[in-house]
């Protein structure tokens, strides 16, 4: 029979197990967006990409909370913040943002390429 102990440990522990072994999210691959094409590259939970609108610039961020990127985006003439939420099918829908806005410059949706070399984990 389990202490009263353990089966406290055990009752706290297993969502934190259930959540660390859920899908895994992939993110990595070539995007169409509103703001042109965008490819991202994945290692953990850091995203980095390239988008080509307005000059071309950077994205770095990280997923957190499983299903969310909260990144920094980065061109020659301008910097800014973003979120997106990843979504099933291939989708990352979410907001930009200038200097410590993440949504003043409105909506960045992104959809996967077909085709692509990545691929959304559901």
């Amino acid at each position: 029979m389990l202490a009263p102990r353990a089966i406290v440990a055990l009752l706290v522990a297993a969502p934190l197990v259930a959540a660390a072994a859920g899908s895994q999210v992939n993110v990595s691959g070539t995007y169409d967006s509103n703001w042109d094409k965008v490819r991202l590259t994945q290692d953990g939970d850091r995203v980095r990409g390239t988008y080509v609108c307005c000059g071309g610039g950077t994205i770095d961020g990280r997923i957190i909370e499983g299903r969310i990127i909260r990144y920094r985006w980065q061109q020659p003439s301008a910097s800014g913040l973003g979120v997106w939420k990843i979504e099933p099918g291939g989708q990352l829908s979410g907001t930009w943002g200038t200097a410590s806005s993440d949504q003043d410059g409105g909506r960045w949706d992104l959809v996967l390429k077909q085709g692509g070399n990545g691929q959304i984990a559901q």
